[in-house]
């Protein structure tokens, strides 16, 4: 029932936003009390879920060996309990959160098109030009988190979370006045929690998730540090309401990009530049290739550490995490389930018309802000 009125309120604009706004409300609820515990609340959620299914299979095996229930008999009640579960699981994740799927896409909220129509995609000049400029501002932003063009190692990660924390907090809100988006997407999300189960998370391919049942942005300890601050604000960019994940991507770039941090200045001009590259490939190899070759040799050397991270992890429990996400996007209407992570090139596009001139802050020396020298 949820997810069918989910469906509906997407025909309904109005009501898609005020249901969003009554969900955001229930979450900053919840996220206040679930901030008050400093480790993460859902890996705990989740073992206490599937315990409980353990142990009702456990009983009803244990009956069924005493000869106390018939197997058919076991067998239904489990199913019936697994499904009344699932009910009650995904009727709290659309009450919570998932209403958020139903609401007009953001280049609309954004007035950037008219409703339904599609954002405009960018031609091979835009495009090249787009690509060249994220390439210059990785390699100047790089420059700028190690004082050098190659530091003879991948970039480490931050000594101080909280210090990261705040700083994407801060782009945050700089980013949403130059949008101007509601206060409800301003505000604080709280602070973003790493597994402990980060290992499994490495397998299945996952570099975090947002978990609406107790309002956490949870993040995998492990990935490299030219990935972390996107990642964080990626889940941030859920945790306050925007649930496409090329708008997730764009918005937790946008913080990024403002952050009052050279590292996450870094990371996000080297996620743009990847994701304009890919792009450019996609029409012109040979000029991505091109322009790729110009990367500073700190720059590659992080790139190429990247991969190296996720190759290790490569297997058939990474394609199963890929198979079930792509499931879990389709089921809620997000248009080339797991290739949506991409198209928040668009986005960027878009945004780049807008603020042609616009680019990382320069680092001052005020700002309380990773530097590696």
């Amino acid at each position: 029932m949820a997810w069918a009125a989910t469906l509906l309120l997407g025909r309904a604009p109005g009501l898609a936003e005020s249901a969003a706004a009554a969900a955001s409300a229930l979450s900053s609820a919840l996220a206040r009390v679930s901030g008050l515990v400093p480790f993460a609340l859902s890996e705990w959620v989740i073992a206490a879920f599937l315990l409980r299914q353990f142990c009702g299979a456990a009983r009803g095996g244990y009956a069924v060996v005493r000869g106390r229930r018939s197997a058919r008999n076991a067998a239904g009640c489990g199913a019936l309990r697994l499904a009344s579960d699932i009910g009650v699981a995904v009727t709290l994740f659309y009450l919570l959160w998932g209403v958020h799927y139903a609401r007009a896409p953001l280049p609309e909220r954004l007035d950037w098109v008219e409703p339904g129509a599609a954002t405009a995609g960018a031609d091979l000049p835009e495009l090249g030009a787009l690509a060249k400029r994220f390439l210059e501002a990785t390699n100047a932003a790089y420059l700028q988190l190690h004082g050098t063009e190659d530091a003879g190692a991948p970039t480490p990660r931050p000594p101080d979370g909280a210090t990261l924390h705040a700083a994407l907090e801060s782009g945050w809100a700089e980013a949403a006045d130059r949008l101007g988006l509601p206060g409800r997407e301003a505000r604080p999300a709280g602070r973003v929690k790493r597994l402990l189960a980060s290992g499994m998370l490495d397998r299945l391919g996952i570099t975090g998730f947002y978990f609406p049942f107790t309002a956490e942005a949870n993040a995998n300890r492990g990935i490299p540090a030219v990935t972390l601050p996107v990642t964080l604000a990626h889940e941030t960019a859920h945790r306050r309401g925007f649930a496409s994940e090329d708008e997730a991507n764009f918005i937790g770039f946008l913080a990024a990009w403002h952050a009052p941090d050279a590292l996450a200045r870094y990371a996000a001009a080297l996620f743009a530049h990847r994701q304009t590259l890919s792009a450019l490939a996609a029409v012109d190899p040979d000029g991505a290739h091109v322009l790729a070759e110009g990367r500073s040799p700190g720059v590659q050397r992080d790139l190429d550490d990247r991969a190296a991270y996720w190759r290790q992890f490569r297997g058939r429990a990474r394609t199963a995490g890929r198979r079930v996400n792509d499931a879990y996007l389709r089921t809620n209407r997000v248009e080339g389930g797991v290739r949506s992570y991409g198209r928040s090139v668009a986005l960027i596009v878009e945004w780049s018309r807008r603020e042609p001139d616009s680019g990382p802050r320069a680092y001052d020396e005020g700002d309380s802000s990773t530097r590696f020298r």
